[in-house]
């Protein structure tokens, strides 16, 4: 997995660029936590609120310490601004959820990337015998010691596997209001 990278998962900081986006495109603080998630390996980041009966309630927004390792710094601003609208809109009691034109319209004017857009290598296992060494499989997620393999009913061994790459045709970006090239004066950070 040579696309990987070391990144720097200080939550001052993380919030500290949630907050100066939020200033930027929507002229007011966040108000809520923006926290690394190291369990968020489908999603790049998630807008999280609660629902006590008509009443709503912002939570946090979280962004994924998996996705960070794969994404450069421009395609991550612009997943955090997906979350920022999301959180935005909600507040304002507008339609907050993925694909509705209001949303989608929002996240055009702020630069931010849409739903599924980016794809994100996935870690799989590859299952063998220990008696014969024959390849049983592959699955996503399962507890070895559980099972037997069906040849010689011996124990299972597991080896990690990443498939996929990161995926991204840039187009969602071409216009961003985010993009930051080597050189070039900092905005918003």
């Amino acid at each position: 997995m040579d696309q990987k990278r070391e990144i720097d998962f200080n939550p001052q900081k993380l919030q500290a660029i949630a907050e100066k986006l939020s200033q930027h495109f929507w002229g007011q603080p966040v108000g809520i936590p923006v926290e690394w998630n190291g369990r968020l390996t489908r999603s790049m980041g998630r807008f999280v609120y609660r629902m006590k009966g008509k009443q709503r309630e912002p939570l946090k927004i979280e962004m994924s310490k998996h996705a960070a390792q794969f994404i450069d710094r421009e395609i991550f601003i612009a997943v955090m601004l997906h979350e920022l609208c999301h959180f935005h809109l909600f507040c304002k009691g507008q339609p907050f959820h993925d694909h509705h034109p209001h949303f989608e319209r929002e996240l055009l004017r702020v630069g931010a990337i849409s739903t599924n857009t980016v794809r994100l290598p996935e870690k799989i296992f590859q299952l063998y015998c220990t008696n014969c060494g024959q390849n049983l499989g592959v699955v996503k997620r399962m507890n070895s010691d559980r099972y037997r393999s069906s040849c010689c009913h011996a124990k299972i061994k597991k080896l990690e596997k990443w498939v996929g790459e990161f995926q991204y045709d840039g187009s969602i970006l071409k216009n961003s209001k985010v993009r930051i090239h080597p050189g070039e004066k900092r905005t918003l950070f």
